[in-house]
């Protein structure tokens, strides 16, 4: 998926939550000073809140790509990325020696300035297996 209507899924379902706070938080302003049961008004706070913080750590967990959770991949053995994730596209991995693979996650042909090409979610591992980088980048020679 285009990482603009990604971006903008994620903004508005950032947005209409905070919008929820707002409302609830105004709402229990208001009944507190009528001196009328806030209950309901808070217990819709804190839904908001928590679906807020939920929200929030995803997005900052799948920075380069919303499938891949960047956060449990860096530090992660190759091995055990293959095994989570499946079958790289692109690359090798040649034991002892440090590489880079790839996964495919969308060509670009959004509605701003598209480029038109393959996009990859990539890994860089070193001579340990050890995942140290990973990024969202066009394929090798484009």
């Amino acid at each position: 998926m285009n990482p603009w209507y990604v971006g903008i899924t994620e903004l508005a379902i950032i947005s209409v939550l905070i919008l929820g706070i707002i409302i609830c938080i105004i709402c229990i302003i208001v009944r507190k000073h009528k001196k009328e049961k806030i209950s309901g008004y808070l217990t819709a706070l804190l839904v908001n809140a928590a679906l807020l913080a939920c929200t929030v750590l995803f997005v900052l967990s799948h920075g380069s790509y919303y499938k891949y959770n960047d956060w449990l991949i860096l530090g992660s053995d190759i091995d055990t990325v293959i095994e989570k994730y499946g079958e790289y596209d692109i690359g090798c991995i040649k034991q002892g020696k440090s590489g880079k693979i790839g996964y495919y996650i969308y060509t670009d042909n959004g509605p701003i300035m598209p480029d038109h090409l393959p996009h990859y979610y990539y890994i860089y591992y070193d001579e340990n297996g050890i995942v140290y980088e990973v990024y969202d980048g066009t394929a090798p020679g484009g």
